[in-house]
């Protein structure tokens, strides 16, 4: 049998879960089997399957992790042989008409999960409906359209989502509510897994639709749920309003969420923190506190045991009882111990979900020396993960995508790795980053895989500027993998990388003995939509700066102006996120292009500001640039003892520099050379 693997969870979904412990075997015979046949034989053959897929489930992180042939043979006859015993029970004994609809809603489960045999499971599953329609067993016949539905989204997306409309339209005609939520909220999981683009009006339609049952039904652990999944929805779109929206909905869960325990809301709880977080790094605007409060939340011991092992969690349906609607369901709704529904859905198990808010807190706190240390977390966790021994049985599909979502996770951290050390001058940890995604990027499942080419480009771009490699950087920046769209009406990572790989190229190329610098005022304007109204501050505070910095041709007063506001936005940026990078650059350009050639108390004053914020910033590039601007400046105005020491402390950061910017004639704050 083929195995069939099923899509990473980027967000909880509606699941039913795997259980080894579910037993097949029926309450009894509706009449004796027309073979003579020993009357228990039926009993011992689900018995037997019950131990042949657990063994066979036993062994699929195994199987997955060390690809041993003979262990992935192994596997499928374990399974096919439970398989088999659950087919020999169907077709050969006479069942309750119940018993004989739980078995074959497990059985078409299984095939569904471990094989590519359509025909056959088109037609387990349509015998199945119609059996549950001809007895009346309503709940079994909804836990069947359910399947069918994640099924036919494997093969047809449009069909599946199509597909239920109709049990939603029953469902809610009939006031059955408990399923209207796990009807919507699966429309809601597919619609986000089809590839390529985000159905972004669907999936809000279905969770409107539930946020206003809740609301009106009182189930206060749904609504949240379902704020939460809006609140995501909108962060993935591209939208230019989409934060603002992911803001309004977080702050709906919010409004709920102290009023139902964590047992009642699984992990949503966590989801919300986690895309609060986000919200806030897409917006340029960290919070070390929420950041450093989720972490700690993730190693609090008190609430370690709450979380779940297999990643299958429960949100509590507190007021839309079910009743026997919800009673045989295989596994989307369970029973709490008050006999009150409960509606699976599945996420991320709890060692990944830890692993996960590492990698956002250190790009939340990646200025800071935390964030480093997050990141080598995130990685570390990632790598163990591919290790690590299963304490709980899984199929092998869902075992290779456990494991897959953790080299993409891993990736994404050693890419963070990269930056965060090329911003903190730790440039042996970012080149050992850079050599290891390159030799990962040939493999699966990075290969010929667009996102992970662009990453790898950009950091490789990044660190030949940060080395003085300017041409080789310049080169890598301007190819198609960081080609602007034509429209800016949509805002994705590809998008803001474009951007952000055409701001460093404007850095390369504006000094007007540039061979490209004929380019610069035209790059410059196709970036002016992308940026003035960017959702991020950072992004518009670099265009500004870029701006301000790229505009030889405007008049004195303008060109101040412009670097006037620039520092201004520079300071306010610095004083939320303490985050000095632009403050110092622009002060630089500032007191290079006005004060520096300028005798008077007003140009010491400039280099002194500037040479105090660089020394704060203990970064080498900018110490030698204002310890540079001093020494030509103290010159010039006579100060010849402070010139001399401003010369003693450029030397002692000289040897700090990258060699191609201290092997050549003298440089200056904006990499020209002096006349």
């Amino acid at each position: 049998m083929a195995q069939t693997a099923p899509k990473s969870k980027a967000h909880p979904q509606v699941v039913i879960p795997r259980s080894s412990t579910h037993q097949l075997t029926p309450t009894k015979h509706a009449h004796p089997p027309p073979k003579a046949l020993p009357a228990d034989l039926s009993v011992m053959l689900l018995s037997a399957a019950d131990e042949y897929i657990a063994a066979a489930r036993g062994m699929g992180a195994l199987v997955a992790r060390e690809k041993r042939e003979a262990d992935v043979r192994q596997y499928y006859k374990l399974m096919a042989t439970g398989l088999g015993c659950m087919d020999t029970v169907l077709r050969d004994f006479s069942l309750m008409p119940r018993d004989e609809a739980k078995l074959r809603l497990r059985y078409a489960s299984l095939l569904v999960e471990e094989t590519d045999n359509t025909a056959e499971i088109d037609e387990v599953i349509s015998k199945q409906i119609s059996l549950c329609g001809r007895c009346r067993l309503q709940d079994l016949k909804y836990a069947s359209l359910h399947l069918q539905a994640r099924y036919q989204f494997k093969t047809n997306h449009r069909a599946a989502l199509k597909a239920l409309d109709k049990p939603i339209s029953e469902a809610e005609t009939f006031q059955h509510i408990a399923w209207v939520y796990a009807f919507r909220f699966l429309k809601v999981s597919l619609a986000l897994q089809i590839p390529g683009r985000i159905e972004l009006v669907p999936a809000l339609q279905q969770l409107h639709a539930i946020l206003a049952h809740a609301e009106k039904r009182g189930d206060r652990a749904i609504y949240v749920a379902g704020s939460a999944l809006e609140a995501m929805v909108h962060l993935r779109s591209g939208a230019p309003d989409r934060l603002e929206q992911a803001q309004r909905a977080i702050a709906a869960a919010r409004s709920l969420q102290l009023q139902v325990s964590t047992k009642q809301l699984g992990s949503f709880g966590t989801l919300i923190d986690i895309i609060d977080v986000a919200c806030g790094i897409q917006h340029g605007t960290p919070n070390s506190k929420k950041s450093t409060a989720l972490i700690e939340a993730m190693l609090d011991e008190k609430t370690d045991s709450m979380r779940s092992e297999t990643g299958v969690f429960t949100v509590l349906v507190e007021r839309s009882f079910g009743g026997n609607l919800t009673y045989d369901t295989g596994g989307i709704f369970r029973k709490n111990s008050d006999g009150k529904d409960e509606l699976a859905f599945g996420w991320l198990p709890k060692e990944d979900l830890t692993t996960l808010c590492f990698h956002i807190s250190a790009l939340d706190q990646n200025i800071h020396e935390k964030g480093l240390s997050y990141v080598k977390e995130a990685h570390q966790r990632s790598r163990g993960a591919l290790k690590r021994h299963f304490p709980y049985s899984i199929p092998i599909a869902v075992a290779v995508t456990q494991m897959n979502w953790n080299r993409v996770l891993d990736w994404h951290s050693m890419f963070t790795i990269g930056l965060i050390a090329s911003f903190r001058d730790s440039q042996s940890v970012a080149n050992e980053a850079l050599t290891i995604l390159r030799k990962r990027a040939a493999k699966s499942p990075y290969d010929s895989q667009e996102v992970y080419t662009r990453t790898l480009s950009y950091l490789s771009a990044v660190l030949d500027q940060k080395a003085g490699s300017l041409e080789s950087a310049s080169r890598t920046y301007a190819t198609d993998t960081f080609q602007l769209p034509e429209k800016s009406s949509s805002f994705s990572a590809r998008t803001d990388l474009a951007i952000l790989a055409a701001l460093n190229r404007l850095l390369i190329i504006r000094s007007p003995g540039h061979p490209q610098y004929s380019m610069a005022n035209a790059l410059l304007h196709q970036l002016q939509p992308f940026c003035e109204n960017h959702s991020n501050q950072y992004i518009q505070m670099a265009y500004r700066l870029v701006r301000a910095m790229s505009s030889p041709d405007a008049s004195i007063n303008r060109q101040k102006t412009l670097m006037h506001t620039a520092v201004n936005r520079a300071n306010g940026i610095y004083t939320h996120t303490q985050n000095r990078e632009f403050v110092i650059m622009a002060l630089c350009y500032f007191t290079k292009s006005f004060f520096a050639d300028q005798v008077g108390e007003k140009s010491i004053q400039a280099i002194r500001a500037t040479r105090q914020n660089a020394k704060l910033s203990r970064k080498p590039l900018w110490m030698a640039v204002a310890f540079g601007l001093c020494m030509s400046t103290y010159q010039r105005n006579g100060l010849i003892e402070e010139a001399q020491k401003a010369q003693q402390e450029y030397d002692e950061v000289r040897h700090l520099l990258p060699p191609a910017l201290t092997g050549g004639d003298d440089v200056d704050a904006e990499g020209e050379d002096d006349a």
